[in-house]
């Protein structure tokens, strides 16, 4: 289907019927008319919760690497005689 007659079907859609008005559907209708900064919204939560996610990943693994650098010296001092 083109645009153009895409475009056309929902004029002809819209004009034939009304939509509903009242408080209950501006809040429906606000909330669909702002799909893409609510989908941004929750991509950017998502892009920090990775992050942060990531960090402390990162942050753990970096404790264990020290955790074995420590024992593997603990263990060559004892074998050393140290």
């Amino acid at each position: 289907m083109q645009l153009k007659s895409e475009y056309q079907d929902l004029v002809n859609f819209f004009t034939s019927h009304p939509l509903p008005a009242g408080p209950q559907h501006i809040n429906e209708f606000s909330v669909f008319l702002n799909l893409s900064g609510a989908v941004e919204t929750s991509l950017n939560q998502l892009r920090s919760d990775v992050e942060a996610t990531s960090k402390s990943a990162a942050t753990m693994l970096s404790e264990i690497k020290m955790w074995l650098i420590r024992q593997e010296l603990t263990t060559e001092k004892s074998t050393a005689g140290i």
